[in-house]
């Protein structure tokens, strides 16, 4: 069930407003209470785009990316090197209109609009929470559209569904890393020092020609996914997969053409 966030509301309202009924129930039993928080990305995203407005795209795009972030140019690239070829000057803003969250809120992603002094388009931006609970963003892919895309009514935030909870063996560790002991959340960071467990569900294999670049991403807790190929022509495909009724979802899929196939 999707979950709407009026635009004007003010933002402990918006808090609240994301979480909604639903969430604000007791988890099944053996399930995962959800750890996160939509409106974190939404902050993050409105954030990051005034940053842009006051101190400059470059300086804004540098300051909030991860180590390893990455755009489209229309090829995959460090976001370092894609400054260098659009660092022009040139003003640019966005609003973000829906947020996507994994169960544990290590990763999510944000999908809105943009504009600049000559053109427009939409965006979708994935975030990854770093080891003091902050948001960083690690890869941006949008394009230009014919007309401005318009705001929506309501903003949407949707927080994938947690994963079952497994009785814990021994000295309380989950078979397979299906969750942490109860009460305890896992430090964010960059996941590296801890195996990862399985996703929550299978994801469709990848299905793209030869010579194409393909990468897959995911939460750590195994509830949010995403997927971004660029095609040997230069366009670019982006899905994203919520861990939602039992079964990863797609909750955004994009395609860019190579012309405009560009973070």
């Amino acid at each position: 069930m999707k979950r709407l966030i009026p635009l004007a509301i003010p933002a402990l309202l918006l808090v609240l407003a994301v979480a909604g009924p639903a969430d604000a129930q007791r988890p099944p039993r053996g399930m995962m209470r959800p750890l996160a928080n939509p409106s974190a990305l939404i902050a993050a995203d409105i954030a990051f785009s005034r940053l842009a407005q006051d101190k400059g795209k470059a300086k804004a795009f540098a300051e909030t990316a991860t180590k390893e972030a990455e755009m489209f140019g229309p090829q995959r690239v460090p976001v370092a090197e894609w400054l260098k070829r659009n660092d022009d000057g040139a003003a640019l803003k966005w609003q973000p209109h829906g947020a996507w969250i994994s169960c544990d809120g290590s990763a999510g992603v944000t999908r809105g609009a943009w504009q600049s002094n000559t053109a427009s388009g939409w965006y979708t931006t994935i975030w990854q929470q770093q080891k003091k609970g902050d948001y960083k963003w690690s890869l941006d892919q949008g394009s230009a559209t014919a007309k401005p895309v318009e705001a929506p009514d309501f903003l949407e935030g949707r927080i994938a569904d947690c994963p079952a909870r497994s009785a814990p063996p021994g000295a309380g560790a989950m078979p397979g890393g299906e969750g942490p002991p109860r009460g305890k959340r896992p430090p964010p960071g960059d996941g590296k020092d801890v195996p990862l467990p399985p996703l929550a569900g299978p994801i469709p294999a990848l299905s793209a020609p030869a010579g194409a670049d393909a990468k897959d991403g995911r939460s750590r807790d195994g509830t949010l996914a995403w997927r971004s190929v660029v095609l040997p022509d230069g366009a670019c495909d982006f899905t994203v997969w919520l861990w939602k009724d039992g079964a990863m979802t797609p909750v955004i899929q994009t395609h860019a053409d190579a012309a405009k196939a560009a973070g």
